[in-house]
């Protein structure tokens, strides 16, 4: 995959976290959000960075470690709306993280 190939990505993780991030703050204030697609969109990046050479794809890796805190973020808010304790996720982005070094590099 050409370097407009990783820009492109990078564009669409970005756009994934704002999107997450906004999600939040409408849940904060009250609202609700539609989380239909999600799954199938992370799903869709995630195979568009493992496509990418090696150093392309570990350059991405703090958006996508970003990308993982924001989702936490917004579900331990939905969590708070619907009356639920937060959760701790450490644990969960941690071994996220560690597979995605591992798809990525495996060597």
């Amino acid at each position: 995959m050409s370097a407009a190939g990783r820009v492109e990505v990078e564009a669409a993780l970005a756009g994934l976290r704002s999107v997450l991030e906004g999600s939040g703050e409408l849940v904060r204030a009250g609202g609700t959000v539609d989380l239909a697609g999600l799954e199938r969109e992370a799903a869709s990046l995630c195979d568009a960075v493992v496509k990418l050479p090696p150093p392309d794809a570990r350059s991405l890796l703090p958006l996508m470690e970003a990308i993982l805190a924001a989702l936490d973020a917004l579900e331990a808010d939905l969590r708070r709306a619907a009356g639920g304790a937060e959760p701790d996720f450490a644990a969960q982005r941690q071994r996220a993280a560690a597979a995605y070094r591992k798809a990525v590099d495996p060597a």
